[in-house]
């Protein structure tokens, strides 16, 4: 079965899934680009929309795909039978002097003709608000209710297989014009201050810094995430004087803001270390938690690493520009070589035959700290 192509599906300025970081500060504009989480999740959502894993690239990736079934055909066991099935649908909100719009994982009418079951699936590790207090769901409830005029109510579920949950919600149409207003405000308020990013005119009281500032492309030039940590350096250092912030690419003002952020750079690296042991020693910390971040495999003999690598199609000088031979990024250009959906399988013959020949050293686990 063909697998579709979400890879250039684009999104509304403000769309459902950004309102969440909008509603916390309305400065808030996304960083550009992808990651490999979101690309994961793009390969897994195209599987489940035609509800074939073959094309998925790793065990990872097909075991989200089966806790995703599971739970959907568990959840859905609460409900009378199915009337219409949609996939992949896309919602548009019509808001108060605004609009957005979204794409919907799953919008299943039920037998009665009144009732849905409105599904979204997230398969990254992120802690996920519960349909009642989440943006996103609410825009694609109103969407919903405006585009199916005969439903009544919207049991709006997310599937998190990543924290083995189901949240859900039950919308109701009376409840519409108060999710209106509440996705109104919003936007209307990001409407009024993200154009100033680009006139220069952000003022400190436009934005409000949050945990989410590290998602956002204004958090070097951000005013108030600024002025915070001026306040936090300047309990550091008392010695640190008062800097003008409103324009940070004057060569003067970088030096001084460039000698703040190691203050603050390496405080902040001494308190994770210390939440580290912390967390590695057994102590629960409200609202954080450990990540495996596996175990490292250092290469220890270079000339075989390369000759492996030519028995496997790579020119030796492909890896010798690579410089530190990182294992992962030659599996990598391994992989690159073979036919889509099979890339994986050839980085792990290329691995176990490194493996074999003795090369790879696996040093120990380690972890970061995460929010629950």
């Amino acid at each position: 079965m063909s697998q579709p192509d979400h890879s250039s599906r684009g999104h509304a300025e403000f769309s459902p899934s950004s309102l969440k970081y909008v509603a916390s500060c309305a400065g808030y504009e996304g960083k550009d680009g992808t990651s490999a989480a979101a690309e994961m999740g793009t390969r897994i959502h195209e599987a489940l929309e035609v509800r074939d894993s073959s094309a998925l690239h790793n065990e990872q990736e097909v075991d989200i795909y089966n806790q995703i079934v599971e739970m959907e055909d568990e959840f859905m066991g609460n409900f009378p039978p199915v009337k219409e099935e949609h996939n992949e649908i896309q919602v548009d909100v019509t808001l108060d002097g605004t609009e957005t719009w979204g794409t919907c994982d799953r919008f299943l009418v039920l037998e009665s003709g009144t009732e849905a079951v409105m599904a979204d699936y997230k398969t990254g590790i992120s802690i996920i608000d519960p349909p009642d207090k989440n943006w996103q769901a609410k825009a694609y409830a109103v969407g919903a209710f405006q585009k199916y005029e005969d439903i009544e109510k919207i049991v709006f579920v997310f599937y998190v297989p990543q924290h083995n949950d189901s949240l859900h919600h039950t919308f109701s149409r009376d409840d519409l014009a108060g999710l209106i207003q509440e996705l109104s405000d919003v936007i209307k308020k990001g409407e009024e201050v993200r154009p100033k990013w680009a006139k220069g005119e952000i003022d400190l009281k436009d934005c409000t810094p949050t945990q989410y500032c590290r998602f956002c492309k204004h958090e070097d030039a951000c005013p108030a995430l600024g002025g915070l940590v001026l306040d936090v350096a300047k309990k550091l250092d008392s010695t640190i004087p008062d800097v003008d912030l409103e324009n940070i690419d004057d060569p003067a003002r970088l030096s001084e803001l460039f000698n703040i952020a190691k203050i603050v750079e390496n405080w902040a690296a001494r308190i994770k270390e210390r939440t580290k042991e912390a967390a590695l020693g057994g102590v629960e910390l409200d609202g954080l938690k450990l990540r495996s971040m596996g175990r490292p495999k250092k290469i220890t003999n270079n000339e075989t690493l390369t000759k492996i690598a030519e028995e496997f199609g790579l020119e030796p000088s492909a890896v010798l520009e690579l410089g530190s031979f990182p294992l992962s990024k030659i599996a990598k250009l391994v992989g690159s070589q073979a036919v889509k959906g099979e890339k994986k399988i050839l980085e792990r013959y290329f691995i176990d035959a490194c493996e074999s020949a003795g090369i790879i050293h696996t040093s120990d686990e380690r972890f970061s700290i995460v929010s629950q």
